[in-house]
């Protein structure tokens, strides 16, 4: 006699002495028995009819799904009949959902997963609609997904729905250029449109895809378009897009969008600092992304910085960057946006007023540079540069040669802010101004007594001009401010513990205070000045009622600087953009940085440049289609990479 007792793979004891004997293969046999007995036509009890093909069956091992258990115990006659005949089914699908219930194996492909899914969904086979899930979520695509999700939608699968959703969400740019996209109803257009987590890297992308929509049926879709503009982040788009737009026949049709699209237009071309709130944008509809920022940093001029290692081993004069050029923050892309108009490369100050950049004085050459017969003297020169329309503007002369000063518009005054002149060049703090409007330089502010710092920063606030400093003998910010309609000057400081005012020095304007902090790298606390204070002050806690949650201050700066040989003064060679939250408590509010940081490497470091950090909407970025690209050069690339610093190395 067989011994089964020792084919059994698993056996438990009880305390009356009995054991169960379990044989986990018998399962399979008995699978395996029912599925030779249906192809063999094998004590069979039931015939089900699927499109003309009949398919021989045990009724017992149906009755296993949901939808034939209730057909046969109920008092219909299907549950008798000898033959049961099944409508709006695939025979194909349910040859292979009929093995799946027999054998727990189903084949699932690209050309028959609709049907089978359609086809479980009826029957209430379970485990073969989480197949074809599964399946259809390894094979999602941007050109596939908003189908899905209908699909998805259709028969209630919403975990489903979901990954299509999200699919569609961060890939709208393709997904937008897919025929499907077309079928969108105009509310499933704005439900995917208008969510908070759209990931539009170019707005540009979803005005097209929504024009592309409109001329799938433009009689039907015409009326709709009043609905849809207002999702739409207008106010991202490029000019160019935005002139196709405008005469779309949906817009032309609408005297209300067609403002709307005609005013964003202008206010590109205008700068204006409103241009979010003019076009609804603040009201209502989709706000961009959290990881898509306005942020825009212009670099113009200076010279490449020079490595120890490679001035050992070709000691020439560093080169010149004779261009604008800007990095997308977005994007980590740094673009070239246009050519300086005269030899005069570096050294010199850029402030911008809309869309205007006003670029003042600089040297021909920089400190590495032989200077026969001291020839590289301030230069005098002036230009106005429109981002817009690329096009520059010789200004007049300054009345005195300027180099390595800083610069600030209020009020329709270009104010110039030390750095060293013709005459002297140790008058750290004398000044120059320049009326926009009349386009003449006129008697500057006198300047009071002020102690010289290379730590000097110049921000426009509220009406003030705002001049920061960093001493860093005293540990102290000074803050001095200049009423430009009063000319009355006030002064502010406070003692800081800073280890080096040199590292990191930022500051930015919001309204109408001033953030400005020296990044410790480990922590950086932001302190702030009120310009409409009577007795203005430097604080570090913050009123909760009137600033923003998180503030961006973005800036450029200089890592392994000791890499660098001496005398390139204020070398840069990656974008920093940090994010600081604002920590409220129960005594004092104050922002601490703690997370949120973006570094981009430049594609080449320099000293002796121009650096302005802008909004992409108020400096008229907009208003030009794709500018060129700039490459990264390899060396800078593999130092901030690859090397791994020495114990003196500076970060």
């Amino acid at each position: 006699m067989p011994n089964y007792c020792n084919r059994c793979d698993a056996k438990q004891y009880h305390e009356d002495g009995s054991c169960t004997f379990e044989n986990k293969t018998k399962s399979h046999d008995l699978r395996a028995e029912l599925t030779r007995q249906r192809k063999n036509g094998e004590f069979v009890d039931v015939v089900v009819e699927v499109a003309g093909r009949e398919f021989p069956c045990h009724r017992a091992v149906l009755a296993v799904t949901p939808y034939f258990q209730t057909m046969f115990s109920s008092n219909l006659a299907e549950s008798k009949a000898k033959v049961i005949t099944l409508h709006d089914i695939d025979s194909g699908s349910f040859s292979k959902i009929l093995d799946f219930v027999y054998t727990g194996e189903i084949l699932i492909g690209k050309d028959d997963v609709q049907d089978i899914l359609q086809a479980a969904h009826m029957l209430q086979v379970e485990e073969v609609l989480e197949c074809c899930q599964r399946f259809i979520e390894n094979n999602l695509c941007a050109s596939n997904c908003v189908g899905v999700m209908l699909l998805a939608d259709m028969y209630g699968l919403c975990d489903l729905k979901t990954t299509a959703r999200r699919k569609a969400m961060f890939q709208i740019s393709e997904v937008g250029q897919s025929e499907e996209f077309l079928s969108l109803s105009t509310q499933q257009l704005l439900d995917l449109l208008g969510d908070k987590e759209l990931g539009v890297e170019k707005e540009d992308d979803v005005v097209l895809s929504v024009m592309r929509w409109l001329d799938h049926e433009p009689e039907s879709r015409k009326t709709e378009v009043s609905r849809i503009l207002p999702v739409i982040c207008l106010s991202r788009v490029r000019v160019s897009v935005l002139e196709k737009l405008e005469v779309h026949p949906a817009i032309q049709e609408s005297p209300e969008c067609l403002a709307k699209v005609t005013a964003t237009k202008e206010g590109h071309f205008s700068g204006s600092p409103q241009l979010m709130a003019d076009t609804g944008r603040e009201e209502a509809g989709r706000k961009p992304s959290c990881w898509i920022t306005d942020d825009l940093a212009i670099i113009i001029g200076g010279w490449k910085a020079v490595t120890k290692e490679r001035y050992s081993q070709n000691p020439t004069p560093p080169v010149p960057l004779r261009s604008i050029i800007c990095m997308d923050i977005d994007r980590d892309q740094c673009y070239h946006v246009t050519d300086i108009p005269t030899p005069i490369v570096g050294c010199m100050s850029v402030a911008s007023a809309g869309r205007y950049l006003y670029m003042t004085g600089g040297r021909a050459s920089s400190s590495l540079h032989p200077d026969p017969g001291g020839s590289n003297t301030p230069s005098k020169q002036a230009f106005l540069y429109d981002f817009a329309t690329d096009t520059w503007t010789r200004l007049p002369d300054m009345p005195r040669g300027r180099a390595g000063h800083q610069s600030a518009i209020v009020d329709g005054k270009l104010y110039l802010v030390g750095g060293e002149t013709a005459s002297t060049l140790f008058n750290m703090f004398s000044m120059e101004c320049f009326d926009i409007k009349a386009e003449a330089w006129i008697q500057p502010p006198k300047v009071p007594a002020i102690i010289p710092s290379p730590n000097l920063k110049v921000i426009a606030c509220g009406g003030k001009l705002v001049l920061i400093q960093g001493i860093k003998k005293k540990s102290r910010f000074c803050v001095h401010a200049l009423d430009v309609k009063t000319q009355r000057w006030t002064y502010a400081s406070r003692y800081v513990e800073a280890e080096d005012f040199d590292a990191d020095f930022r500051a930015t304007a919001v309204g109408n205070k001033v953030h400005f902090c020296v990044d410790m790298r480990m922590y950086s606390d932001v302190y702030n000045y009120d310009v409409d204070k009577e007795t203005p002050s430097i604080e570090e806690k913050q009123n909760t009622q009137d600033v923003k949650k998180e503030l961006h201050i973005v800036h450029a700066v200089c890592d392994r600087r000791k890499r660098y040989v001496k005398g390139q003064k204020g070398i840069i060679n990656t974008i920093s953009r940090k994010t600081y939250k604002l920590l409220v408590g129960q005594f004092r509010s104050f922002y601490h940085y703690g997370s949120g940081h973006t570094e981009l490497i430049l594609p080449f470091a320099l000293f002796g440049h121009g650096f302005l950090a802008t909004k992409k909407s108020r400096v008229g970025w907009f208003c030009r289609d794709q500018l060129a690209t700039v490459e990264k050069e390899k060396e800078l690339h593999d130092l901030l990479t690859y090397y791994y610093p020495s114990s003196d190395d500076d970060y």
